[in-house]
This record gives structure tokens, C-alpha cells and sequence, in this order.
């Protein structure tokens, strides 16, 4: 059946599977090249999902104001429709502008959100699922949410289920978090959280708990907390003897836990799991005990080196999403070789690493591991140990994952260009390459990268590398397109190339990348820019 022929009521089944962040777009490209397709998707299908983001907040502000219009006019004899009885998910994005005086963002972050509770008092949504309202430049001032902003949504919005705050910087005590937030969460079945709350600085600190965990819905589907609580002892203890049956993406940030028998226990408990990431400032022993079919339909997992190498032999097989953070010099290599079931992952399809690199001589397990084209297996000297994204580093995943199609390596690379691409030829279905440093503030991935202007903003005069340094490095671009030209050349299965800094996210912020279009022969004939977006295979309902 070709695309011509499908059944209008199933679009919105089709569309379904398209990664929410190319989902309007695509759409739309569809919708205008037949009037069929047009009469399918606009609006029903089209506005199901609507993102809303623009300079100085100036687009989200004025669409929500004509959706406000929509939803208050009517012709004489019969109602028009408003585009926002459609919408089930809407996504904001928040950019504050700022006057050139003073840190502080403009009065516009108000009005956007004052609007969107405006549409909401007057019915505007009336079948609206799920809220995202993404806080940019956090960290430069305080969510100014209305105090009543929750309370609206619980009484216009009757089938309302979930929220996605990203980048949110407050205060514990606001208002429209408690209890505002707090009691709407109860009937949801997604939250999603990420930001910094403060006012958890003092450790004498004797405040009952933000979360009353024992309140949290049960019927919950996605949780994401990924808060920066500033404060050590935060005590998330409570959140591992919920019982959530239907819950499937779990997702966990500055989170520790003392005690391993809780975790066990929580995984024997939690078996729908599909996605479970651990970010960085994770602390504890998450998987001591762990067994064999306790987490059976894990499909995506992100997590540290100590973590993975405990999970990693029981769930290989299945295993679509990976990514590892925290791995020292070949550890990730020797994690996907020795710890999976004939030293392969057949049904991995997306790859990130996090990688440092030195010499130390403290026993990292499988940092100084080696193999050769062969398969032969060495331990590199002590004093030797250090290694980066070379190209016998990536031989080894592409023994290890045979049908990746998507890789992020965030570390640096002193190879060269022909090594690299050669090594990546081995993997036949790959198309997507990111490459970022390892942490914000250290090396990008090629030496070079801190001269090319599209980064000269994020490191400053002061970081650019003189040309003569730049002699004794096996390959140096001197621009992104000519990195991303180079690498397509060698690699010939390639569509797209990000560059970025410290990553992991869908959405690389400040980074570039590029879409390899190729003549009939395959060459590349020319770099296309387009959003910077890494690895989206087990993030396809991720807006960022």
C-alpha cells in the first residue's frame, strides 16, 4: 500500500510515528502536494501538535492572542471552529529579550504565558492532553507562572494528562508550584520536569520534602525529574516504594540512593519499563541484584559505566537506544564487546558515548583494553593508556553494533580524516553523525573547532588556537562545512552532520549542523544547515 492509498482515518495513526520534533513540518510539506492529503491534515491532523516558539516571544504572543479571537467569534448562523479545539499538545517556548542595561528579561515572558491562560479561561483548549512549556536561558530570571495558571487548566481542560517543564529556575515556594503544581500533578499521567529550584540551600534545612511522593498518581506513564536541588542530602527515598504499573519511561537527575535493595526492588516492580535514563549526577548502586528478566521490555537506557556494565548482559539483546556516560579511554569499546552475548548488539540502533581520556594509573576495569582488526584483545600500557574517538576506537563499535544507524561521541579525536570516515564505513546503515566534547568546558571534538565562527560566540577570543598550534594534529578542519564534507566523503551512508559541546540532549543548544545532499553518484555536492538535532531514535514523543 503506498501512501496514496491509505485510508483517511488512519493519518492520524501514521502520523503517530513520526518523531514529534519533524512531525508539524513534515505534515505540512505533505498536505501541500495534493489537495486529498490537504483535506486530510489541515486542520485535524496538522494541529493535533503545535509548537509555538519566536524571537523576543513575539510569534507565540500574538498566535496565541488570534486563537483567543478564534475561540470568542462566531458568524451568524453557526460557530467557527477555532484551530485550538484541535490541539492536544502545545509546546511554548519561552525566549525572553532583554534590555541591554540589565540581566533581567522583558516584560514579554509574562504576556506569552498571561495569553495562554486568557485562551485557557475562555475555553480555548478544551482538548488539550499535554502542556509543554519550555523556559529558555534559564537561570537569567525566575518562571513568572500565574498563581492560578494550574487551577485554570484543571477546571477548562477536562482531559488534561501531563506536563513538560524544561529549563525552569525557581523558587520551591512559589505560589504556582505549591500548591498550585503539586495538586494538579495528582490526576496526570506524564510529568516531566527539568530545571533548578532553589531554596534548598541550608542543610539544617527541615522543610517537608517538594515531592509527597506517596501522593504521586499511580497511573502514571512518563516521569522525568531532572531538578538541581542544590542540596547534597535531598532525599528521594520515598519515590522507590511507589508501585506504578503502567509506567513506562522513567528519566533522573541529581537523584542518589544509599540503599541498592530499594532500586531491586523498584525494577521487579516497574516490568512495563520501555526507557530508563540515568543522567550524570546520578549517584548509587542502581542495578546490584539485578536479574535476568526483571526489566524484560527495556528497549532504551542511558546510564553511567558502573551502571551499564551491570545491565548491559541481560537486556543486549533487545536493546535499541544506548547511551553511555562517564566511560574513561576504551571502557565503552570493552563494555560492548565483553558484556553482551557474542560481543554484539544487534538491535542497536542508537549510540552515545561520553568519554574522558589520560594516563591514570587507578585500575579503571577496561579502560586500557585494545582490540586489532583480528579480534585480538591487549592492555595498553600504563603510562599509554589514554584514548580518544580513533579510528580503531570505532572498529570496535562497529563490531560491537553492526546496524547503527545514528552515533554521538562526545570526547576528542586526534586521528585522521581517513581513519575516522573508514572506520565508520563499516557501519552500512549509519546516517546521522554527532560529535561534541565531552563536558562544556573542555575540548571540542577536532582541535580546530574553537576557530570556526559558528563557535568563536561560545569560546571567545581568548580560546581560539593560533594556526601553529594547530600543525602537530592529525586532521584540521578550518570550517564546519568542510568537516562535514570531509566526513561525508569517506563515509558514504551519511545524511546528516551535528557538531555541538556538551550534548546527550535531542536538541543540541548553540550547536550546527549540516545535511549532506548527494548527486547521483553519491558525491556530496553540497552541506545544507538545518537544527542542530542528535540522536532521536527512543525519543520520538521528545519536543527537545
Amino acid at each position: 500500500m503506498t501512501v496514496e492509498n491509505v485510508p483517511s482515518e488512519l493519518f492520524s495513526l501514521v502520523a503517530a510515528h513520526l518523531p514529534l520534533h519533524i512531525r508539524p513540518p513534515t505534515l505540512l510539506s505533505l498536505a501541500l502536494t495534493s489537495r486529498r492529503f490537504s483535506n486530510i491534515i489541515i486542520p485535524h491532523v496538522l494541529y493535533t501538535h503545535v509548537l509555538l516558539v519566536g524571537d523576543k516571544q513575539a510569534v507565540p504572543v500574538q498566535v496565541l492572542k488570534d486563537f483567543i479571537q478564534a475561540a470568542n467569534r462566531k458568524e451568524e448562523g453557526h460557530a467557527i471552529t477555532p484551530i485550538g479545539q484541535y490541539i492536544r499538545h502545545l509546546c511554548v517556548q519561552l525566549v525572553p529579550s532583554y534590555d541591554t542595561e540589565s540581566v533581567l528579561p522583558a516584560p514579554d515572558i509574562d504576556t506569552s504565558l498571561s495569553e495562554l491562560q486568557r485562551l485557557i479561561d475562555c475555553d480555548g483548549l478544551p482538548n488539550l492532553v499535554l502542556l509543554t512549556i519550555d523556559c529558555d536561558d534559564a537561570g537569567r530570571y525566575q518562571s513568572p507562572f500565574p498563581t492560578t495558571f494550574w487551577t485554570s487548566i484543571q477546571q477548562h481542560c477536562p482531559n488534561f494528562q501531563g506536563i513538560q517543564l524544561s529549563r525552569l529556575v525557581e523558587n520551591r515556594d512559589a505560589e504556582w508550584i505549591k500548591p498550585g503544581l503539586l495538586t494538579a500533578m495528582q490526576g496526570m499521567k506524564t510529568i516531566r520536569l527539568k530545571g533548578r529550584l532553589e531554596g534548598y540551600e541550608s542543610e539544617s534545612d527541615t522543610d517537608p520534602i517538594l515531592f509527597d511522593f506517596s501522593k504521586f498518581p499511580v497511573h502514571l506513564h512518563t516521569l522525568e525529574l531532572r531538578l538541581d536541588l542544590r542540596r547534597s542530602n535531598f532525599d528521594f527515598r520515598e519515590l522507590f516504594y511507589l508501585v506504578m504499573p503502567n509506567l513506562q519511561v522513567l528519566i533522573l537527575d541529581s537523584v542518589d540512593v544509599g540503599d541498592p535493595s530499594l532500586t531491586k526492588e523498584f525494577w521487579k516492580k516497574h516490568p512495563r519499563l520501555t526507557r530508563v535514563e540515568l543522567w550524570r549526577h546520578v549517584g548509587g548502586l542502581w542495578f546490584n541484584g539485578f536479574e535476568r528478566g526483571m526489566l524484560p521490555n527495556l528497549t532504551v537506557f542511558k546510564g553511567k559505566f558502573i551502571s551499564a556494565r551491570i545491565i548491559l548482559p541481560h537486556i543486549s539483546e533487545s536493546l535499541v537506544s544506548l547511551y553511555l556516560l562517564d566511560t574513561y579511554n576504551a571502557q565503552a569499546p570493552y563494555l560492548l564487546r565483553t558484556a553482551t552475548k557474542g560481543g554484539t548488539l544487534l538491535a542497536l540502533r542508537s549510540l552515545g558515548i561520553q568519554r574522558d581520556s589520560g594516563n591514570s594509573p587507578k585500575a579503571y576495569e577496561g579502560h586500557r583494553w585494545r582490540e586489532d582488526e583480528r579480534g585480538a584483545v591487549t592492555q595498553a600500557p600504563v603510562l599509554k593508556a589514554a584514548k580518544r574517538f580513533d579510528g580503531n576506537y570505532l572498529m570496535s563499535i562497529a563490531k560491537a553494533a553492526p546496524n547503527l544507524e545514528e552515533l554521538e561521541l562526545m570526547g576528542d579525536s586526534d586521528d585522521t580524516i581517513d581513519s575516522i570516515t573508514s572506520a565508520l564505513s563499516r557501519l552500512p546503515k549509519l546516517r546521522q553523525l554527532t560529535l561534541s566534547a565531552a563536558h562544556a568546558h573542555r575540548l571540542s571534538f577536532f582541535e580546530s573547532c574553537k576557530n570556526w565562527p559558528e563557535f568563536q560566540a561560545r569560546w571567545y577570543q581568548a580560546h581560539m588556537i593560533p594556526d601553529d598550534r594547530l600543525e602537530g594534529y592529525a586532521y584540521v578542519p578550518l570550517s564546519f562545512d568542510q568537516a562535514v564534507y570531509d566526513l561525508a566523503s569517506g563515509c558514504s551512508t551519511l545524511e546528516r552532520v551535528t557538531f555541538g559541546y556538551n550534548s546527550g540532549c535531542l536538541l543540541i543548544r548553540g550547536g550546527v549542523s549540516g545535511r549532506v545532499i548527494r548527486g547521483e553518484d553519491g558525491e556530496v555536492k553540497e552541506v545544507q544547515r538545518i537544527a542542530a538535532w542528535a540522536n532521536g531514535i527512543g525519543k520520538e514523543e521528545d519536543w527537545y
